[in-house]
């Protein structure tokens, strides 16, 4: 849209330069229009952007017989047209990655219990290129009453062209709102699979929350004297196998320890440890979760 909006205004300009320093000469404002093309020519190198049709028109054309003012100005505003050409995705990268603060609309108290899915809805309707995202990593802090005291956590989409963006959300419980920052950067090959194709990948934050949500997180809390949990999850769909011992499988029908008759299977982990309180180092409870997504997102 900015590049059209360049070219409308490089007409306009032309045609203000045709009647304001235009003298007779035939075709003269299609060969406003070629002065200005050319001084806005770049050869690209590496990277590097250099303004070639400019340095011709310094060597070959700068001193015209006929309306050598106009097509001066022509020539100038390519050179222009040229230079704003490097700064525009300069700009349009800042707009996007600039970071968004998010009112936490529901409350963060003991007597309402967090809505992992009603953040999740809020975090996509604030912007409008989330598709197919997959979780990286996650981590939550909260209390027994089932006060969340910190949210953070990562996840990776597909962007427009050869690019993904990396979305970090991060909870700020003393003013109340959620810090959002994407990043755009060269992208690799991303696929879908379905689990049972056997592949490993990662979970959506959209399917990762809807389980915790349907679960609640008093049910991660397996020890009276504990009063601080934090419950900890990379994303990464790995195969299970080896001692269930302690481990547990979440559903969205609640919670069962793991068969080892029934490994391995491909799941997501998470490890959620218990302590006394917010500033105590020691572990006073720990158990490691999985969730068998139905959706992975793989990156091969």
């Amino acid at each position: 849209m900015l590049y059209l909006i360049l070219y409308i205004c490089q007409f306009g300009i032309i045609l203000y330069i045709y009647r304001k320093w235009g003298r007779e000469e035939p075709y003269l404002f299609l060969k406003l229009l070629g002065y200005s093309v050319l001084g806005s020519f770049a050869f690209t190198i590496n990277q590097w952007s250099l303004p070639l049709g400019f340095i011709i028109f310094l060597m070959f054309f700068r001193e015209p017989g006929w309306n050598r003012l106009a097509k001066r100005y022509a020539a100038y505003l390519g050179l222009f047209l040229f230079l704003t050409s490097l700064i525009i995705p300069s700009v349009q990268n800042y707009v996007y990655e600039r970071p968004r603060h998010i009112d936490a609309a529901q409350s963060l108290s003991a007597s309402e219990e967090f809505n992992f899915n009603e953040h999740w809805n809020m975090v996509k309707n604030t912007f409008n290129d989330i598709h197919n995202p997959r979780l990286e990593r996650l981590e939550i802090e909260f209390t027994d009453n089932g006060v969340v005291q910190s949210l953070f956590y990562n996840f990776k989409i597909v962007a427009q062209g050869n690019r993904e963006t990396n979305y970090s959300v991060e909870l700020d419980p003393n003013e109340k709102e959620y810090e959002i920052k994407r990043d755009r950067y060269q992208k690799q090959n991303h696929q879908i699979h379905h689990i049972g194709q056997g592949m490993q990948g990662r979970i959506s934050p959209e399917e990762f929350f809807e389980v915790i949500n349907e679960t609640g997180l008093e049910a991660f809390m397996q020890n009276k004297d504990t009063q601080y949990y934090s419950l900890y999850a990379e994303g990464a769909v790995r195969s299970l196998s080896g001692n269930p011992e302690n481990t547990f499988m979440v559903t969205t029908s609640g919670i069962r320890p793991v068969i080892e008759g029934k490994l391995p299977i491909d799941a997501v982990r998470m490890t959620v440890n218990g302590f006394e309180n917010r500033e105590e180092d020691r572990i006073q409870s720990n158990a490691t979760y999985y969730i068998e997504p139905s959706v992975v997102y793989r990156v091969e």
